[in-house]
């Protein structure tokens, strides 16, 4: 009786606590930008646009407001921040990781034959309904339609090096520059898009 107890607590633990992924994007709110339908793809349409992870709000220029999801949409563009979607990573909430299946709107920092995408989630912390933030930079190879976590920024990036620094690895393995860097400790979180506009661009980092 006990054992079928904490299996039945544990199972729906572990659906409350991936019920709890509140998929939210950093962001300008309500700004101006564009937006590539991905029926319409060679038409970029203008707006006052507000994007969240699972939709993206619209204002045309008449007025007109309405909402579209990650499946309808190609890019957009708010000010200089690009963003694409992305899905089949994962995402760690508290003890669980959760599979993020259907496509979400993630911010693009860099592109080429490797993408770097950012990915901000806001999950629940406890039982008053606090809640905290984390980042989860991924990455993407070509035209994939699904992404990787590389790296999720949990504030101890001290304690994770070591797995950010493996992760960095493969996509370096032909260049010994980037390799030296990586050797020497020179690349964290806030040089990433540095490494990989280096990376696609065959540029020095």
């Amino acid at each position: 009786m006990r054992a079928s107890l904490f299996f039945a607590f544990f199972f729906s633990a572990r659906l409350a606590a991936q019920a709890q992924v509140s998929l939210n994007l950093r962001g300008p709110e309500g700004a101006e930008g564009s937006y590539v339908l991905f029926n319409d793809p060679q038409v970029r349409h203008p707006g006052l646009l507000k994007v969240s992870a699972r939709q993206l709000l619209v204002k045309d220029p008449n007025g007109q407001k309405f909402t579209l999801r990650p499946g309808e949409v190609t890019s957009l563009r708010i000010g200089q921040q690009r963003y694409t979607t992305a899905q089949g990573f994962e995402v760690r909430n508290g003890l669980f990781n959760h599979l993020e299946e259907d496509k979400v709107f993630v911010e693009l920092l860099d592109s080429g034959r490797v993408s770097l995408l950012r990915y901000t989630s806001r999950i629940r912390t406890g039982q008053l309904g606090t809640a905290s933030d984390f980042t989860a930079y991924l990455v993407r190879e070509g035209a994939q339609p699904t992404a990787t976590t590389l790296y999720t920024d949990k504030g101890s990036y001290l304690k994770n090096y070591q797995e950010l620094n493996a992760a960095l690895r493969p996509y370096a393995a032909d260049r010994p520059d980037l390799l030296k860097l990586l050797d020497a400790n020179r690349v964290g979180p806030t040089q990433l898009t540095r490494f990989f506009h280096a990376l696609n661009t065959h540029a020095a980092f």
